[in-house]
């Protein structure tokens, strides 16, 4: 059957891409590749994977409600990502905040690895976001334009993406927010440093820095309280910007937007699952001051998209404010 599908995919002009169908048992034979008590797979020429991401990959289709079959959420009431993230959009929505969801594409989709080729690893993930979009949920896909970009959007020894994909994500989000620019202007400074990632880490815990990047670092105060623009997320949202295991300070996502933007953005952030853990800190701090969230024009909710799947708190509704 597999055969005949792919025969067909030939015939219509779409024989780059591996079938839908394969993409799960790819991922399940890297899965037993993953390196003895690590979080790692080694892939070609250096580029390391993460296991949750594999396991994201081999869950298979998610469209359709079978994202609850896959779900590793502890209770299966928040299996699904749909509803707690249109309760959320609608919640922002009623006082007048747009969200925008960001979920950070696989890293093997604009980095493949074995048969697979650039874009497999969203199969899934698409029709999913359709489903998404049909809620009224605003998703910014960012796999297409990781896809055409002639530099490496991924750092190879970590599981995060690096500068260059953070200089994307931040072009796109501004062309989408379309903010007039601020009279802030926050000077830009390129650096090179020399990190050791995470999953080369997990492979060896005395691995010296290897890989090197050219971080975009931005001084000045990029961060405050009554930004009417508020980044929400995981460690995405953390890489190079909080310093220690996040590899450098000042050169991540919410400096960069800011940079961009032309004034300082807020943010809420964890190292872990932003499934729920961001949202319940929104809420509280809402539920301290209201006007705080309603002086807001946009929440942008950036994650890895491996947490719909993978994410074991799940996604509950959580309120924004207080009823």
């Amino acid at each position: 059957m597999k055969k005949m599908f792919a025969s067909l995919l030939m015939v219509l002009g779409l024989s780059a891409a591996v079938c839908a169908a394969e993409v799960s048992e790819i991922a399940e034979k890297a899965l037993t590749q993953v390196q003895s008590g690590t979080i790692t797979m080694k892939g070609e020429d250096g580029w390391l994977y993460s296991r949750n991401e594999l396991s994201h990959l081999a869950a298979g289709p998610l469209a359709g409600g079978k994202i609850v079959e896959h779900s590793k959420s502890t209770k299966k009431d928040n299996a699904d990502p749909i509803p707690g993230i249109a309760d959320f959009n609608d919640q922002l929505k009623e006082i007048g905040v747009k969200l925008i969801v960001v979920p950070v594409p696989p890293k093997a989709d604009a980095a493949p690895f074995g048969e697979l080729k650039k874009g497999d690893a969203m199969a899934y993930l698409k029709p999913f976001y359709e489903e998404l979009r049909a809620k009224g949920v605003e998703v910014l896909d960012l796999s297409d334009v990781f896809e055409k970009s002639e530099k490496p959007v991924y750092c190879k020894q970590d599981a995060h993406w690096n500068p260059e994909g953070i200089r994307l994500a931040v072009d796109e989000l501004v062309k989408l927010m379309k903010l007039d620019k601020g009279d802030k202007k926050f000077e830009v400074e390129d650096q090179k440093i020399t990190i050791v990632g995470d999953l080369m880490l997990s492979l060896d815990k005395d691995a010296k820095p290897s890989e090197e990047l050219t971080l975009h670092t931005v001084k000045g105060d990029v961060f405050a309280d009554a930004s009417p623009v508020l980044l929400l997320g995981d460690s995405h949202t953390l890489i190079f910007s909080s310093g220690g295991d996040m590899l450098a300070e000042k050169s991540g996502l919410g400096e960069n937007l800011a940079a961009a933007l032309g004034m300082p953005v807020e943010r809420i952030a964890v190292k872990g699952s932003a499934a729920a853990a961001v949202r319940t800190n929104l809420y509280r701090k809402a539920a301290k001051d209201a006007d705080w969230i309603k002086g807001k024009k946009f929440v942008i909710w950036c994650f890895s998209a491996r947490e719909f799947t993978e994410s074991t708190s799940g996604w509950p509704k959580v309120p924004v404010l207080k009823k």
